[in-house]
């Protein structure tokens, strides 16, 4: 699904979060929103799931301006918001009952799923009974289920330790790979943005603008960033951080 930003604004009240904000993402590109806490971010993702209207200009998927919520775009938060009193499994199935289908065929997708998300064995779990990684690859079994043409990622990793944070950085890769989403990733994490996107925008304070967009189609990558070290200082830099001793 394309997705396509034109001269929008978003106010709350007198508050000007968003100014003349244009853009335009394809289909199956994912997309790094970086910058300020504060700055607009998460609003431009709750504009694109429908759960906000800009105040002035459009915002249009495949061309046509969002309406409201849909299960083709789906939004996962930093927190799995994961409904303790189901299972895993029952907490996935969810996604597609809400969409119609029988009981028993969505948890038969379900299973499945969690064993895609390596949960296999851990279905009849519930939330409380099981660590905050796992939380959250039932959060990303949960949202690919419903094959989102969309996918909104909110912070989500920013609450897991470095280690776990990586390895589902990797399994949310290897998703997108296969299924081709087109994806906007809210991080303040500028090594999990430079190893996941396509593209960086990097974002002033509010009321958001874009300071610069770092381009990276086709680029090889691995966790070891070394070969994009010049764009992330620049990255750092854009966004007030000292990368040198003696720094301004």
């Amino acid at each position: 699904m394309q997705l396509r930003f034109e001269e929008v604004d978003k106010q709350f009240g007198q508050l000007e979060v968003i100014k003349g904000f244009n853009a335009e993402f394809s289909q199956g590109e994912l997309v790094a929103l970086v910058g300020p806490s504060g700055c607009g971010k998460s609003t431009l993702l709750h504009l694109v799931a429908g759960l906000e209207n800009p105040t002035a200009g459009r915002v249009l998927a495949d061309g046509e301006k969002i309406p409201g919520p849909s299960p083709r775009r789906t939004l996962v938060f930093q927190e799995h918001a994961l409904y303790p009193w189901l299972s895993l499994q029952a907490n996935v199935a969810m996604a597609l009952e809400l969409q119609g289908v029988a009981k028993a065929s969505a948890f038969e997708q379900a299973k499945t799923w969690l064993a895609r998300v390596s949960l296999d064995g851990f279905e009849h779990y519930y939330p409380h009974q099981v660590s905050g990684g796992m939380r959250q690859r039932t959060a990303l079994a949960r949202a690919f289920i419903a094959s989102p043409e969309v996918l909104l990622l909110d912070e989500p990793f920013g609450a897991l330790d470095a280690l776990t944070r990586m390895a589902l950085q990797d399994v949310l890769l290897d998703l997108i790979k296969e299924h081709q989403p087109t994806v906007l990733l809210v991080t303040h994490d500028v090594d999990e943005a430079l190893y996941l996107a396509d593209h960086v925008l990097v974002f002033s304070a509010r009321p958001a603008r874009v300071l610069k967009t770092f381009n990276f189609t086709h680029c090889e990558k691995s966790h070891d960033l070394t070969a994009f070290a010049a764009e992330r200082t620049e990255i750092l830099r854009l966004l007030g951080i000292k990368t040198e001793v003696g720094q301004p």
